[in-house]
């Protein structure tokens, strides 16, 4: 059928006169899509006219879903006709059109859309259980009762047979009982094709499911399997998207145990369908949507057998709130109260050794380096000799394959065991009488167990050469094996362990720990080790109970940080995150010359500066040969705040003057007088009378933009207003203070010309001029070593304000002024502070002047922070929720808005989109008035690379939506 024809058919059977008409996709029927004079748009059907039974029924049903729930979002039946078409009858069907895109098109999807289409499909469900099932097939190819027969009838065609056989295999193991399981009217075929969603860049959710070709009255829950099979076939967490689903599902349909149970089966049966069809197809070079035929079908049948199905089907127990594995339960209460009975699978005196990432194992190794890290642990295995050195069970372990520095995945690195460090030829002992199962000679003695009532579990030694052979009875304490290579495995298993891993996945640990419990029992009952316990919790408990309860932490979920190096960040858990938040930390964290500076400045001498001690002044002699000339008094002080409340006080002294100007939103400080001076401080207690605020030179919200090549001078205007006002008033200002590029008013880049016209009219009324460079200074915005200075050479405040990357996070700041401000000063009294200028910082805050020289630091800021935007940039051209990318070297922002014209700041998004960046390994948290910037301001050792892995993540976060 062609256009023409469908044109035709739409106006004379359903009276639309066709606007506009596209083809649509389809395996038998010829679909249009039409919108009609008025803008309301249709979806045109046309089938064979021995299709109308099949027809009628699924009208009938879209018209009991639409009566039962009026808001699911399912096309409604507009009409349905017969027609002639060049001599062939046809039912021609029309139904309003679902906004949205399919699902299969959908990259990237979020954990919100997943519950959002697992409860959608739920709800469906429910709607059709009451719906009539006159006319609906009694069964078709694609039915699940059927699986054995369409394996059967594919096995000829199939490229992998023993992967189809280890299918079969499985669900000869564990039949679904089909008669235990509630029966429904289902949808049969809720997969990628037929879920249709909303844009992305917005909450994502389910605007419509389709095609109800393929309902069946059978299991209720044969429709979930369907759902699952469709949506984990392309990715590598198929357990993680199923609970989601199943959850959502359950949530909407209320699913029984039974149901539950017969899961993960289902799921496999259908996925090995949908694979050994695709071959079939292939071969046969029969119709059928070629968007089905996908080598993504086979990769997921493989990850899904490559778990056990006890996993899976606790996994989705427990998303449903039902007991995850009872016989596990069982196995630990029976271990629990035969403790004393249980001998320790190795003789020997233990002794505990910390291998997660706090270990001070760790401490003297780059925490990058993989090799570094398994040195460390030989040594820390080799000093507790003649000891067994023994880490615990549930431990992250923070070195091995499973160890990652960055990404959205979870390592697989909690221990599901405990391992014992002990010398080749060791002895190794069964923990309890049991029976020697076949192993499959892969270094390991595996040991078969029963409870008193009759529930069997196991004993997994990894690591061993067995002494005993296959089926061999065994009893408590008796030698079944010895240690080969250095390191043991010891675990319990309340499931057969051949397919148990020795690491799993935080997020999954819980499920795992079920089947595979706690096995410090097997170390001896007198051990004293017990399983790792995470420290998150008691950290968060402590801070409630002792710290302010507006103390801030990042995040919803904060992380407990236990060390880094450089770019990184690593957590209890060992996963790496990305920094590209932090200021603090100028050349990276733990920049080995600075620790080395700082240590061997606290083993030779740390008093305070009323001593004389060379590396001050060698110090200050290095740091005002980066000013302009004449700034060359340094007080040393302990904080950025400090800095600039000296800077104030002396300019309130010096001038005789009270009144103080800032920039709107600005943010100085912490101290009394510093906060009043911070917009963004007093706007929660009000604005003190003497602070007078100017208007924030941003072009891309404020009066004057970036086409306007005078916009600099123009806000510089509005602040010379504020002054000439104050003069005016009788009250002229003693000081203003700015940032140098603007950070809590919104990551806002100081036009050019800007401070220069500020300058000029400061100086004409005598107001003295207070850089603020606490937050961009030592060379973060690349162009020059001070933010100030990229606004011209002749630019010269009076005072410089200096702090946080100023030790690299050593506590150390400083104020430079000239030497006349600061002898008229001294008429007030000698000014002294006990830790500025200490020898350590002193030392620190050299060796951090020297290192930026030596490995180019402001230049990579330079040329990468560009990069950074330049690439930042190229997502704005595809992402709308960005409205505007600016910045200098490596102190960026990303604004966010709801809507480009209008600007309405996206501030709930901005905050959802750092908890996803967090949740994906990397860092950065929202700035601005609203609150609806991101603030980019990594260390200076910020690569190419890392500018990447943070744009690419963002890119998968935004295309993911929430």
């Amino acid at each position: 059928m062609d256009a023409d024809q469908a044109r035709e058919i739409a106006r004379r059977v359903h009276g639309i006169e066709a606007v506009t008409l596209s083809r649509l996709p389809g395996e038998t029927d010829a679909n249009y899509r039409i919108s009609g004079p008025d803008g309301a748009q249709y979806v045109l059907k046309v089938a064979s006219a021995a299709e109308r039974g099949r027809i009628e029924v699924q009208d009938e049903v879209l018209r009991h879903v639409e009566r039962t729930d009026p808001e699911l979002p399912v096309p409604r039946v507009v009409g349905t006709a017969d027609w002639d078409l060049g001599g062939e009858p046809v039912v021609v069907r029309l139904l309003t059109w679902v906004p949205g895109e399919p699902l299969i098109s959908v990259s990237e999807r979020s954990d919100e859309l997943y519950t959002d289409i697992g409860a959608v499909a739920g709800r469906l469900a429910a709607a059709m259980a009451t719906a009539p099932s006159v006319g609906v097939p009694e069964s078709h190819y694609w039915d699940l009762r059927r699986t054995d027969a369409a394996l059967e009838q594919c096995e000829p065609f199939v490229t992998d047979p023993e992967l189809i056989g280890r299918a079969r295999e499985l669900l000869a193991a564990h039949p679904v009982r089909w008669e235990a399981l509630p029966e429904a009217l289902v949808h049969h075929d809720v997969n990628t094709l037929n879920v249709v969603v909303g844009e992305r860049g917005r909450p994502r959710r389910t605007t419509g499911i389709l095609d109800f070709g393929d309902m069946l009255h059978t299991a209720r829950v044969a429709d979930l399997a369907i759902l699952l099979a469709a949506l984990t076939r392309t990715t590598d967490r198929p357990l993680r998207v199923a609970a989601l689903l199943t959850a959502a599902y359950h949530g909407s349909v209320g699913l029984t145990e039974d149901e539950v149970d017969a899961l993960y089966p289902l799921l496999v049966g259908r996925v090995a369908v949908v694979a050994a069809t695709t071959a079939r197809l292939a071969q046969e070079g029969s119709h059928g949507d070629p968007r089905h035929r996908t080598p993504d079908t086979t990769r997921q049948l493989a990850r899904l057998l490559d778990l056990p199905a006890e996993l899976a089907t606790a996994t989705l127990r427990e998303a449903c709130g039902f007991e995850p594995y009872p016989p596990g339960d069982r196995v630990l209460s029976w271990l629990d109260a035969n403790r004393a009975a249980i001998q320790p699978v190795i003789r020997a005196d233990l002794a505990l050794i910390q291998l997660d990432a706090a270990s001070e194992v760790y401490d003297e190794a780059d925490p990058r380096d993989e090799a570094e890290l398994l040195a460390a642990v030989r040594t820390a295995v080799e000093a507790r000799r003649p000891d067994v050195a023994v880490a615990r069970y549930a431990e992250p372990r923070f070195l091995g394959p499973a160890r990652r520095s960055t990404g959205a995945d979870e390592a697989a690195s909690v221990s599901l065991g405990v391992t014992l460090f002990a010398a080749p030829g060791t002895a190794v002992c069964a923990p309890l009488d049991g029976v020697v199962e076949p192993s499959g000679g892969d270094g390991r003695v595996v040991l078969a167990h029963e409870t008193a009532d009759g529930t069997r579990f196991w004993t997994s030694l990894r690591g061993v050469a067995a002494t005993v052979p296959p089926d061999s009875r065994v009893a408590a304490g008796q030698q079944v094996g010895h240690v080969v290579g250095r390191e043991l495995v010891a675990q319990l298993a309340a499931v057969s362990p051949t397919a148990i891993p020795t690491h799993a996945r935080r997020s999954e640990f819980d499920v795992w720990s079920r089947l595979v419990p706690d096995s410090s029992v097997l170390l001896g009952a007198d051990s004293g080790i017990t399983a790792w316990t995470p420290v998150l919790p008691t950290a968060l408990a402590g801070r409630h109970q002792h710290l302010p309860r507006t103390h801030p932490t990042y995040f919803s979920t904060p992380i407990n940080m236990v060390r880094a190096r450089d770019c990184l960040f690593f957590d209890e858990d060992g996963r790496g995150y990305l920094d590209a938040l932090n200021n603090v930390t100028l050349l990276g964290h733990g920049h080995p010359r600075l620790v080395e500076a700082a240590a061997r400045q606290l083993r030779r001498l740390n008093t305070n500066s009323r001593f004389v001690y060379d590396v001050l002044t060698d110090y200050a002699e290095r740091l005002t040969a980066t000013l302009p000339d004449g700034l060359d008094v340094v007080y040393f002080l302990n904080s950025g705040s400090e800095a600039n409340d000296l800077a104030l006080r002396m300019s309130r002294y010096v001038t005789g003057r009270h009144d103080i100007a800032v920039i709107e939103h600005a943010y100085h400080g912490y101290t009394s007088l510093v906060s009043d001076v911070s917009p963004a401080r007093y706007k929660r207690y009000g604005k003190p009378d003497w602070v007078h605020p100017t208007a924030v030179p941003d072009r891309y919200r404020g009066e004057f933009g970036y086409r306007d090549p005078d916009s600099g001078s123009k806000y510089a205007a509005r602040a010379a207003e504020v002054f000439s006002e104050l003069d005016t008033a009788g009250r002229p200002a003693a000081a203003f203070i700015y940032e140098s590029l603007l950070a809590g008013g919104g990551q806002v880049v100081l036009p050019p010309g800007y401070l220069r016209g500020v300058h000029r009219a400061a100086r004409e009324r005598g107001i003295l001029t207070i850089a603020d460079e606490v937050q961009v200074g030592f060379g973060r915005l690349g162009e020059a070593f001070w933010g100030f200075q990229t606004q011209g050479e002749d630019i010269r405040p009076d005072f410089v304000t200096m702090g946080k990357a100023m030790g690299n996070g050593f506590p150390v700041s400083a104020m430079v002024t000239t030497r006349e401000i600061s002898e008229r000063f001294d008429a007030t009294g000698r000014f002294f502070s006990t830790y500025g200028g200490n020898p350590a910082a002193c030392a620190v805050g050299l060796e951090l002047l020297k290192v930026l020289e030596e490995e180019g630091l402001q230049e990579n800021a330079l040329t990468v922070g560009q990069y950074l935007r330049d690439r930042l940039g190229e997502l704005a051209e595809r992402h709308q929720l960005i409205g505007d990318v600016r910045g200098q070297g490596f102190y960026s922002g990303v604004e966010f808005v709801k809507d480009r014209e209008t600007k309405e700041p996206a501030s709930a998004e901005t905050l959802l989109v750092c908890e996803r960046l967090k949740d994906e390994g990397v860092l950065v948290y929202p700035t601005g008035p609203d609150w609806n910037i991101l603030k980019l301001k990594p260390p200076l050792t910020f690569t190419e690379t890392h500018a990447d892995t943070f744009v690419e993540t963002l890119d998968r976060v935004l295309e993911r939506s929430w």
